[in-house]
């Protein structure tokens, strides 16, 4: 029987694209079901949720009410869980699926121009003391 040995270089590998991944998939922090409405309230780790119909997810349509109250998330906010039925369902595909392209890249987008560097404080100070942000120039 031949040993497959994982090395360093490999190991230090794996972790970085861990890191990466935590960094740019979406991950959940709790997920609850609300059996009054039938609906997952999902609870994502940066502070915003999503609330969807049971039925919305082919992989929950079948699954009666008393199991979903078992729904789980995984210990690093990747799935939910509901292993009784053997039910894995990644968090960022969900989350993805539910969210439209527009909407995608306007939150990003927005998420983006939120941050504060110094090169746009500058910019900024530099704007104002000339009277505000130059007029775009239309191309002729």
């Amino acid at each position: 029987m031949s040993e497959n040995r994982v090395g360093d270089e490999d190991l230090a590998r794996a972790v970085e694209l861990g890191r990466q991944r935590m960094a740019t998939e979406f991950r959940a922090a709790s997920v609850r079901y609300d059996a009054a409405r039938d609906t997952v309230e999902l609870s994502m780790v940066d502070g915003w949720g999503l609330v969807f119909e049971r039925r919305a997810v082919s992989q929950f349509a079948e699954v009666p009410p008393e199991e979903m109250a078992r729904l789980e998330v995984s210990p690093v906010g990747t799935g939910l869980l509901l292993d009784a039925r053997d039910i894995h369902v990644n968090v960022h595909g969900l989350v993805t699926s539910f969210i439209s392209p527009h909407l995608m890249a306007s939150t990003l987008g927005r998420k983006g121009g939120a941050s504060s560097s110094d090169a746009k404080k500058r910019s900024s100070r530099e704007n104002g003391r000339k009277g505000g942000r130059p007029k775009k120039v239309k191309a002729a």
